[in-house]
């Protein structure tokens, strides 16, 4: 019975990862392959994220820390909150970043619909691979409008093979209609970053 059980729960992992929706935590090891690097590297990301080294940043959707690890490195004076519906996902990322003795970050488990955080707080918010899974991106958008600063940069990030991808054509129209408006674009391999800035 506890085998079955077992192989039924691992036969629903698979059909989450091929499917619509969150990415299961059983599979993280996958995001930490070296081949994303030839995909969209940490580094290559950080170079379109405009990070200072004091900068308040928010991670949307972390997953096990893979480019989290980078970007707390390159702001020193600064802060990255790391926040995921998955606590299994947010306790990878922590495990990541203490291993590299990195302080200036903490984790919050929650739904991105409604971020719990004040107002007008964080330099920059991003995103990657996440928007699709969000089950109400208009209230997800409008949260994160109201939790980044003026002028500060909304980065969101798609690859295609992802099944909750998202166009470009879908998240100007979602992105521009909450306040935000559009700074650049940087293709990648499969995929693409788009940054946004908030005006008002």
């Amino acid at each position: 019975m506890r085998k079955q059980l077992k192989l039924f729960h691992w036969i629903d992992v698979f059909k989450r990862l091929s499917g619509r929706g969150i990415y299961p935590h059983e599979l993280a090891f996958m995001l930490d392959s070296p081949i994303r690097k030839f995909i969209l590297s940490p580094e290559k990301l950080i170079q379109r994220l405009h990070l200072s080294p004091n900068s308040i940043v928010l991670e949307i959707g972390p997953g096990p820390g893979y480019f989290s690890l980078e970007v707390a490195k390159r702001i020193p004076a600064g802060q990255l909150i790391l926040f995921d519906i998955q606590s299994e996902m947010l306790n990878k990322s922590i495990v990541k970043l203490k291993k590299e003795n990195i302080k200036n970050f903490y984790a919050v488990q929650g739904n991105a619909i409604v971020l719990p955080f004040n107002s007008r707080v964080f330099d920059i918010i991003f995103l990657v691979t996440v928007l699709g899974e969000v089950t109400d991106q208009e209230k997800c958008l409008n949260s994160i409008n109201r939790i980044l600063r003026v002028g500060g940069i909304l980065s969101i990030t798609e690859m295609s093979g992802d099944p909750d991808v998202l166009s470009q054509d879908e998240i100007h129209q979602n992105v521009s209609r909450c306040g935000f408006e559009y700074v650049e674009t940087f293709p990648s391999f499969k995929g693409f970053t788009i940054n946004f800035k908030k005006i008002h």
